[in-house]
């Protein structure tokens, strides 16, 4: 009988699989003991030069532990307050609910971050990354807010339903 407690994250089939990086995910759909008790988990492995796209969360906040790797992180709040560092093995970043933030893998080996939530839905229903953002607003909107002609965002994506994992170039 299947031990509805337990279970196993890291032989989990990740529900982001791009070359930048991996995100395997332990939450009410696949885990359901966390149902209704605000909580989920994730494990993310960035290869090198892999990016989390920056993003936030309007409904959870985020624990990140470093397990291994080095990240470079940065976190944006209210008033425009925002802080960019490194992260390494052992320790611990928070993210307010609604904090903007992203991480990349800086370090040579692959990075390996877990991360707590407080809501127990899958991470991308409760994820609004800067590429939804951008690809959401009319390209009219963008030129006057950032100065540029329209054409420069002409390349962004629309709206998609997934995270997003990436890599420099």
């Amino acid at each position: 009988m299947k031990n509805p407690f337990l279970y196993d994250l890291a032989r989990s089939t990740p529900a982001v699989k791009k070359p930048g990086g991996t995100v395997q995910l332990a939450y009410e759909k696949d885990f359901p003991v966390v149902a209704g008790q605000k909580a989920a988990m994730a494990l993310v492995v960035l290869k090198k030069g892999g990016i989390r796209e920056p993003h936030w969360h309007p409904d959870a906040w985020e624990f990140d532990y470093c397990i291994s790797g080095k990240a470079r992180m940065s976190v944006v709040g209210p008033n425009n307050e925002w802080r960019e560092f490194k992260v390494e093995p052992g320790q611990i970043v928070f993210v307010p609910q609604g904090y903007f933030h992203y991480f990349e893998n800086i370090g040579k080996d692959d990075l390996r971050f877990l991360i707590v939530f407080n809501n127990s839905t899958r991470e991308s229903n409760d994820d609004i990354g800067v590429s939804v953002s951008l690809g959401g607003t009319p390209n009219e909107v963008l030129a006057a807010t950032f100065g540029v002609p329209k054409a420069d965002f002409k390349p962004i994506p629309k709206l998609h339903k997934e995270v997003i994992i990436t890599r420099r170039r």
